[in-house]
C-alpha cells in the first residue's frame, strides 16, 4: 500500500496518463487473482465494494423488489437481515430458512419455505457466530432446481475455505478477514448475464456521455473512485493466501481452543466450528464483561455480545446472554490458544458467582 502511494497513487481509469495505468493494472490484477481464488471465469464480473455488507446490499437490493419473495436463512448477520427486512416493508415476502441444533442450514430446510415465488435465497457460507459451515454448492443446487438466484455470503470463508462460485449467481466477500488484506475493501461476485440494479449511480470513467450507468460490468456497478490504495493492500493479500495454504492450519488451532474451553467448567461451545471461528457461552459469567477482562488484562483480542447477528443467536437460543467469540489467524500460534483458555479458566474462577 505504501509503494502504491508513493510509485503510482493514480486513479484507476480517470485518465491515460501512466499514473492512471500503473494504477488500473493493479485493480485489474487484484479482480484476476481474485477470479481465480474463486474459480470465476470473467474477472469483470467481480465488483470492489467498502465491504461485504455493501457487496450484500447491493446484490439484495439490486435482485429484490416489491412483490417478490426473499429467502434468509435463521443465521444471517444484519448486514442481510436488515436489507431484507427494508424490502418486506416496501411489499417484498420475506421467509427464514430454519437452522439445525449447530446452526447449520441444509437443502432440506431450504425444500421446507422455498416457493415457486422464490427470487433470492440468501444463506451464509460460514456463521459468524458459531463457525458452522454449510454445503453451499447442494444449497445452490436445490435453490436452482426450484428457479430463484442465490447469494452467499462468503465474510466468513474466502481464503480460509476453497470456494467453486462458477455455478453461483452471486457471491460476496470482504477483504480484511482471511484474504488479509485492509479493512475498507470487499467485493460482489454477479455471475455472467445477471442484470442488478446499482445500489450507486455516478461516474465510472466510461461512456461519460450518457445520462445512465453504463451497461458493461464491473462499471455498471462500481461508481465513482475505488479505493485503490486498499485493493493494493488486498492484491497482496490474496497473494498470501494462495502462497500460504492457511485455512488446515488456522481449522486445527481453533479446534484446539474449542477442546480447551470446552473442558472448563461452566463452558459450552455453540456450533461444530467448521472454520476458525469459536463461539462460547460462559454460564456463570457475562461474556462481554469477560472480553473486557481478556482485553485489559491478558491481552487477547476476543468479542463478547450478539456480533450483529441477533436471528442467529435467537435461532441457537443465546439471544439473552449471547457469546464469547475468538477466532485463529495465520499468525496465531498454539501457544496463544492454550494462554486464552487458562485467560478464560482463571476470569470464572476469579469473577465467576461463589
Amino acid at each position: 500500500m505504501k509503494s502504491f502511494i508513493e510509485e503510482s497513487g493514480g486513479n484507476p481509469g480517470r485518465g491515460g496518463h501512466e499514473l492512471s495505468r500503473r494504477s488500473g493494472e493493479m485493480v485489474f490484477g487484484c479482480r484476476e487473482e481474485l477470479a481465480e481464488l474463486f474459480n470465476i471465469e470473467n474477472s469483470e464480473r467481480i465488483i470492489f465494494t467498502k465491504n461485504a455488507t455493501e457487496a450484500l446490499n447491493t446484490a439484495i437490493l439490486g435482485i429484490v423488489g416489491e412483490g417478490d419473495e426473499i429467502l434468509v436463512s435463521a443465521m444471517e448477520h444484519n448486514s442481510v437481515l436488515r436489507p431484507a427486512v427494508a424490502l418486506e416493508a416496501a411489499g417484498a415476502t420475506l421467509r427464514i430458512i430454519p437452522a439445525d441444533k449447530d446452526g447449520r442450514i441444509t437443502p432440506e430446510a431450504l425444500e421446507q419455505v422455498i416457493t415457486k415465488k422464490t427470487r433470492l435465497v440468501c444463506v451464509l457460507h460460514a456463521s459468524n457466530v458459531t463457525g458452522t459451515l454449510n454445503n453451499i454448492s447442494a444449497i445452490n443446487e436445490a435453490a436452482h432446481s426450484h428457479g430463484a438466484l442465490t447469494l452467499f455470503d462468503a465474510a466468513q470463508t474466502a481464503g480460509l475455505v476453497p470456494i467453486d462460485a462458477s455455478d453461483f449467481d452471486l457471491l460476496a466477500f470482504p477483504g480484511h478477514k482471511g484474504l488479509y488484506g485492509p479493512m475498507g475493501t470487499g467485493g460482489l461476485y454477479v455471475r455472467e448475464g445477471l442484470f442488478l440494479k446499482p445500489l450507486t449511480y455516478g461516474g465510472t470513467g466510461s461512456a461519460s456521455e450518457s445520462s445512465f450507468m453504463p451497461e458493461r460490468m464491473p462499471d455498471h456497478l462500481e461508481a465513482g473512485t475505488v479505493n485503490a490504495v486498499g485493493i493494493a493492500g488486498l492484491l497482496e493479500g490474496v497473494r498470501f493466501v494462495k502462497r500460504e495454504g492457511l485455512f488446515e492450519r488456522e481449522h486445527e488451532l481453533a479446534n484446539k481452543l474449542a477442546e480447551k474451553l470446552s473442558s472448563i467448567n461452566s463452558v459450552e461451545i455453540i456450533g461444530d466450528n467448521g472454520v476458525n471461528v469459536v463461539g462460547a457461552r460462559l454460564k456463570s459469567l457475562d461474556c462481554v464483561e469477560a472480553a473486557g477482562i481478556l482485553d485489559s488484562e491478558y491481552g487477547i483480542a476476543s468479542r463478547g455480545g450478539l456480533h450483529c447477528s441477533p436471528i442467529a443467536h435467537r435461532s441457537m437460543g443465546t439471544i439473552d446472554g449471547g457469546l464469547l467469540r475468538f477466532s485463529t489467524g495465520a499468525f496465531t500460534t498454539e501457544e496463544d490458544c492454550d494462554a486464552a483458555a487458562r485467560a478464560v479458566e482463571e476470569i470464572i474462577r476469579n469473577r465467576g458467582p461463589r
